[in-house]
């Protein structure tokens, strides 16, 4: 099935932290752009922003009609630039204002310097650089003015302005002009903090990146498993405090549109939650001593004994190359729905005969 704009919005939506706390200390770093409480709410009317932005997005149909090119993706893996390249300008265009954006006196507008600056595009592991096309940036500002922005110093209603005119962009959100405050002090954190490992700090409106100390796994699993169903989440939570209580490290990873909470045991990883455009909310296990314990294993129902027994490995003959690899040897995978309920007790046996068995 086709995956569009629309898809990848909805998407998006999930990833957006439900929860922000109404207080948390703002990390001196960012407190030269505003009283802390301004930032705060800042950020929660950045995410409304956010939410709104993909609503868009869903509702016009024209730009829905973007399809994915080249092959299914097997893998967690997300390119922007091949899959929803007007998706990436509008990231791109976002982070440029943060970024670069200079706030009023009054804090109600953002000012942008030089039609280059706006127009930037850096690859995601900013190695490379490239310019947005004129006519690109005319038709992703078109689009965020119907979001709500308003931009001074560029006529959009043409079609080829000449750019080189174009000294300064001043930016407001009427709708809610303390929005911008919250844009631009996740612009910074997305500027100066983000890592391959929380690569998308903008966009996904972590405000945990602005907060003093370190967050607390369970509360971003929260967030992870919020769009789960009640029986779904409680399985998560149990499984999560089991294994820690176990003796297992769980390391976070916020990868580019994608979230792995990674379960590991004397500095090996043994299994995950994980949750992708392409692949949905999984659970992972790379158990590799299964030989250990067969006798446990084959008291599972069949189809799961069956499957243990298989082993994984990747299906070469379905596609090898970059953003091709079927990811078998991942470990064995299964998604995070009712089926999974019925298996639940079996897992946490199985985990727990690879624990021992180590």
């Amino acid at each position: 099935m086709q995956k569009t704009i629309g898809n990848m919005a909805r998407y998006l939506k999930q990833l957006l932290p439900v929860n922000i706390p109404e207080t948390y200390a703002i990390n001196t770093r960012f407190t030269s752009i505003s009283e802390e409480d301004n930032i705060r709410h800042g950020v929660l009317a950045f995410r409304d922003f956010i939410y709104r932005l993909c609503d868009c997005l869903i509702e016009d149909n024209s730009l829905c009609d973007i399809a994915i090119k080249g092959k299914d993706k097997f893998s967690d893996e997300l390119t922007l630039t091949v899959e929803f390249p007007f998706l990436n300008n509008i990231r791109s265009i976002l982070i440029n204002i943060g970024h670069h954006g200079i706030l009023s006196e009054q804090s109600d507008s953002l000012m942008v310097v030089g039609w280059d600056t706006l127009s930037l595009k850096r690859s995601l592991n900013k190695n490379s650089t490239t310019k947005i096309s004129v006519p690109q940036m005319i038709k992703s500002l078109k689009f965020l003015t119907e979001c709500g922005f308003c931009f001074t110093g560029i006529d959009l209603s043409q079609k080829k302005p000449d750019v080189s005119e174009i000294e300064t962009i001043e930016i407001t959100y009427p709708d809610n002009p303390i929005m911008l405050i919250g844009w631009k002090a996740l612009g910074v954190a997305q500027s100066e903090l983000a890592t391959r490992k929380n690569d998308d700090i903008l966009l996904r409106c972590d405000y945990r990146m602005l907060k003093n100390g370190d967050d607390e796994i369970t509360s971003i699993l929260k967030e992870f498993i919020n769009p789960l169903s009640d029986p779904l989440q409680n399985l998560v939570l149990l499984l999560h405090q089991h294994y820690l209580d176990s003796g297992m490290k769980c390391n976070v990873e916020l990868g580019f549109f994608c979230t792995h909470f990674i379960y590991s045991y004397k500095r090996k990883a043994i299994w995950r939650f994980s949750v992708s455009f392409h692949n949905g909310h999984r659970i992972i296990l790379k158990t590799k001593n299964t030989g250990k314990y067969t006798d446990v294993i084959d008291r599972f129902p069949d189809y799961l004994s069956e499957k243990i027994v298989k082993g994984y490995g990747c299906d070469r003959k379905k596609g090898t190359g970059h953003g091709n690899c079927q990811k078998g040897c991942e470990g064995f995978s299964f998604p995070l729905d009712k089926s999974l309920i019925n298996i639940s007790d079996e897992l946490k046996i199985w985990l727990d005969s690879e624990l021992l068995s180590m």
